[in-house]
């Protein structure tokens, strides 16, 4: 149930690092933005993921 408390706020703020690791991609290259990614999006989405295992 509190769960849905941070959906909304995980799904902005992944689409947003998204969007940024993107760009970053793009004016650099791909690979620092996939390093980004990797940093930006996939470490807090673990971080959820472990809070919502009981």
């Amino acid at each position: 149930m509190g769960a849905g408390i941070l959906l909304v706020p995980m799904t902005v703020y992944l689409i947003l690092m998204s969007l940024f690791c993107v760009k970053v991609g793009d004016s650099s290259s791909w690979k620092v933005g996939w390093l980004m990614a990797a940093a930006l999006v996939l470490a807090p989405l673990g971080v959820f993921v472990a809070f919502l295992i009981p």
